[in-house]
């Protein structure tokens, strides 16, 4: 009777991925014109924009001395990031934001496809993603999380060689606190992924610096030392605002950041006694816990610890992006639980749903 149950279920997987792929093409439709469409997108297309008529990328209000993130327009991001949707700049804003979004539902599609788990991990994992609440804010916003997910799994299916390394440098760009990859590779003593992604990395910034000049890097450094004041900002999820906005004073606040910082550094190293897929995935969950900010949207990073645990043995955690639907105060503790949850992996596939890659 478990036998079959478990070839219906396998059988039933491929037709979900189908149902919950034109789901989410339905729901982008439908969402394009509602409040709130493209509002992280249009902060990066109107830097495309600047940086197409020559202006400076970043806004003054972000040069000129500290300021805390979160109001409409701001771009916080690396140069290459505007320079990549530069081409996007000949189409209008409603025009270029359709394009990403549809962009990004490929990207999403690719992601899973890409993922070194076994098909029916795959497709399961793409059917639970479609449906959860994080891919479709992050959608919705034109956000950037998908796109770190799709660099995080590159360097997961090809962790510790040179493509991997790319995957790497240019999530940098995007996500700073992924620099704690490189930390855990030096812990284990991998030196060479390490070089390549600092090589990759200068290649990127010399191959944009005729399109976007050497000033605009200066001025991202500058931008990130004015980000200032980050806990309590509106809708920030990170432990300490979280805890602020529960009504706990300052100092409860401040304890509580500390202590996500405490939990990141102690799985990084404890991680390096695992084998290198479970240390890297756990370690993707530490940069959450070390990033100044943490917007619920984040939390399409759950598909991989989901596909990893599913192929190593633990079905159930399939379902870890749905729970990106509870309520927001429980992000920071779904950011523990996702970081914490890979050292349950089981060593090795034991049966046919966590078989090797197809």
């Amino acid at each position: 009777m478990a036998e079959r149950r478990r070839r219906l279920v396998l059988a039933a997987i491929p037709g979900l991925a189908i149902l919950a792929g034109i789901f989410l093409v339905v729901a982008m439709i439908s969402l394009s014109g509602t409040s709130g469409w493209g509002f992280d997108f249009e902060a990066y297309f109107l830097a495309a924009m600047r940086l197409a008529r020559g202006d400076a990328i970043y806004l003054a209000q972000t040069l000129s001395g500290p300021f805390r993130p979160g109001p409409y327009g701001l771009y916080l991001y690396a140069p290459p990031l505007a320079a990549a949707l530069v081409p996007l700049t000949a189409l209008s804003l409603p025009a270029a934001a359709a394009v990403w979004a549809g962009f990004r539902v490929l990207l999403l599609a690719v992601t899973c496809l890409l993922m070194p788990v076994s098909r029916h991990v795959r497709l399961a994992t793409f059917a639970v993603a479609a449906v959860s609440s994080a891919v479709l804010n992050d959608l919705h916003l034109g956000n950037v999380s998908i796109l770190v997910a799709f660099l995080s799994v590159v360097t997961w299916r090809w962790l510790d060689r040179p493509l991997g390394a790319a995957g790497l440098a240019m999530a940098l760009f995007v996500r700073p606190t992924m620099g704690l990859v490189l930390i855990w590779s030096l812990l284990r003593r991998q030196w060479r992924p390490v070089l390549w992604t600092a090589l990759i990395a200068l290649i990127v910034v010399a191959a944009t610096l005729p399109l976007v000049g050497v000033q605009s890097y200066f001025d991202y450094l500058r931008v990130l030392t004015n980000v200032s004041d980050v806990t309590g900002v509106a809708k920030d999820l990170d432990l300490g605002s979280t805890v602020l906005g529960l009504g706990a004073g300052a100092t409860a606040a401040t304890i509580a950041l500390f202590g996500g910082y405490a939990i990141a550094i102690v799985a990084i190293v404890a991680s390096t006694r695992r084998d290198r897929e479970t240390g890297y995935v756990v370690t993707l969950g530490a940069t959450l816990l070390a990033a100044p900010l943490l917007w619920d949207h984040y939390l399409v990073w759950l598909i991989i610890p989901a596909a990893f645990l599913a192929q190593r043995g633990r079905p159930w955690a399939i379902a870890l992006p749905l729970l990106s639907w509870l309520p927001a105060p429980l992000v920071p503790l779904l950011v523990i639980v996702g970081t914490l949850l890979p050292f349950a992996a089981r060593p090795r596939p034991l049966s046919p749903i966590t078989a090797h890659p197809a």
